[in-house]
């Protein structure tokens, strides 16, 4: 009888559980938006559009003087997720280099390369917390600025 008692126990418990819905188990979700806070040992941020271009994030002293923003491309999502922003100057090339040579005066230049129509310039703060690469190329009379800016 006892036995019986214990199948008939089973067999209810086996009912319940295989009838019941089971709740899903997923693995909690990895943090995808992660609020960046942006310190520039440049100084202040551009937090929204400079002339229909969204420069957010970009140390306002970067954006080269009379320079027009064609575009934005990235996201500061997480530290070295950097950005590039589109520039272009009627602007010598030579002047555009001397302007960023002066501005990141103190930062160690990592890497600089120079062709006919195009140079490129990268450097780094002591701390290696940001890196900044300025490209410039000439284009149809013009000189088309490429800034990559990146928070380590």
């Amino acid at each position: 009888m006892r036995q019986i008692v214990i199948g008939i126990v089973v067999s209810i418990l086996l009912v319940v559980h295989c009838t019941n819905p089971k709740k899903e188990v997923r693995p909690k979700p990895a943090e995808s938006t992660v609020t960046f806070k942006f310190q520039s040992k440049l100084g202040e941020i551009f937090m929204g559009p400079v002339q229909g271009v969204d420069l957010t994030g970009l140390p306002k002293v970067l954006l080269y003087p009379k320079a027009k923003p064609l575009a934005r491309y990235g996201k500061y999502e997480i530290p070295r997720w950097g950005c590039s922003y589109n520039l272009e100057t009627t602007d010598a090339a030579e002047t555009v280099l001397q302007y960023y040579h002066k501005i990141l005066k103190g930062w160690k230049l990592v890497s600089s390369r120079e062709d006919e129509n195009y140079h490129s310039i990268t450097y780094v703060p002591e701390d290696e917390k940001e890196v900044v690469e300025v490209n410039v190329a000439e284009k149809e009379g013009k000189r088309i600025i490429v800034l990559y800016h990146t928070y380590n």
